[in-house]
């Protein structure tokens, strides 16, 4: 799996998104907010399946939007991770119980749709590099560099990065995964953004705006 380099400076707005977990219809209000253009790019980091009632509406979606030429980049979740391995590995029950089952009734024995849809999810990034922020679904492992970060790490990380202030890198480091259970999007320490609300629990799904942190929240009406 690649990391892909950017420049800030090659678009106007930098937003990013994570663990939307097929809240489909969240996904349309904040991009209704967003107001996205070609001149934009949209991150979203991972975990846009399992869980919530709308996965597959998720990637037919952002699959049209990419087809329509805006700048979206979706980058491999331990959630993408877990739906690859069952479907094309076997391991089902883990996938299943994670939530797996409800993307899996979203598709609607579409079978032929799943399969274009995990091509696409084959060929998505680990990380994307904007220089200043390395944006990664889970986080890095602390006691390595960039470069020498492996795929599982950068999927499934949780305490080992979050509680070490300590990083081998100079970047800030744009991580989901672990979610807020208050809703909110949090400046844990001046090297680490955590950006996952917590859809599934909280109703809430959150983006940030690089390069002027305009934070904006959709939540369900409960």
């Amino acid at each position: 799996m690649k990391t892909i380099k950017l420049q800030m400076e090659d678009y106007d707005r930098i937003w990013v998104i994570s663990d939307i977990h097929g809240y489909h219809e969240l996904f349309l209000k904040l991009l209704s907010k967003i107001k996205l253009t070609t001149k934009d790019i949209l991150v979203i980091n991972g975990d846009s399946c399992d869980r919530g009632p709308s996965s597959f509406e998720m990637y037919e979606t952002i699959e049209k939007l990419i087809e329509n030429k805006l700048n979206i980049i979706h980058i491999f979740g331990n959630h993408e991770d877990l739906m690859v391995n069952a479907i094309d590995g076997g391991k089902i029950y883990y996938w299943y119980r994670n939530g797996g089952k409800k993307t899996i009734d979203s598709y609607k024995k579409r079978y032929d749709i799943l399969e274009k849809h995990l091509k696409f999810i084959k060929k998505m990034p680990i990380a994307v590099d904007f220089g200043k922020y390395f944006i990664v679904h889970a986080g890095i492992n602390p006691k390595k560099t960039i470069e020498r970060q492996i795929p599982y790490e950068m999927l499934w990380i949780r305490e080992k990065f979050i509680d070490q202030p300590l990083l081998k890198t100079n970047k800030i480091i744009i991580y989901g995964h672990t979610p807020n259970l208050d809703g909110k999007i949090h400046f844990i320490d001046n090297k680490k953004i955590s950006i996952d609300c917590g859809s599934y629990d909280t109703g809430v799904i959150g983006a940030i705006e690089l390069k002027t942190m305009e934070i904006i929240y959709e939540s369900i009406e409960r």
